[in-house]
């Protein structure tokens, strides 16, 4: 396992736990794409291990794209020039590097 994923994943669980208002039950995560659904739940179950996190269910969600509308309304769209449907204005590109995200938590 890449040690550079790992820690990304470290990051998102200590963001999951910290969101979670209450007992964590659901961490859903974005897949962008350059790895594999089964890689991101060893990814998750093995940067969990011995947090609040730890057995919590994963789910991986494919992004679809990667571009994301920061300008009005976090809206995540397909497009060839990254212009946001919404708003007009230049959307941001997910970088390459980043595979997977957190999407949102779900606690009791």
């Amino acid at each position: 396992m890449v040690v550079n994923q790992l820690e990304r994943m470290r990051a998102i669980i200590a963001q999951a736990v910290a969101e979670a208002k209450g007992h964590l039950q659901k961490v859903h995560l974005l897949s962008y794409g350059g790895i594999a659904e089964d890689q991101v739940l060893t990814l998750f179950a093995e940067a969990s291990r011995d947090t609040p996190a730890e057995g919590v269910e994963a789910i991986v969600l494919p992004a679809g794209s990667r571009y994301i509308c920061w300008n009005c309304c976090g809206l995540r769209f397909e497009s060839e020039d990254g212009v946001c449907p919404n708003c007009g204005e230049v959307a941001l590109e997910v970088p390459e590097e980043i595979d997977f995200a957190l999407y949102k938590v779900e606690a009791e």
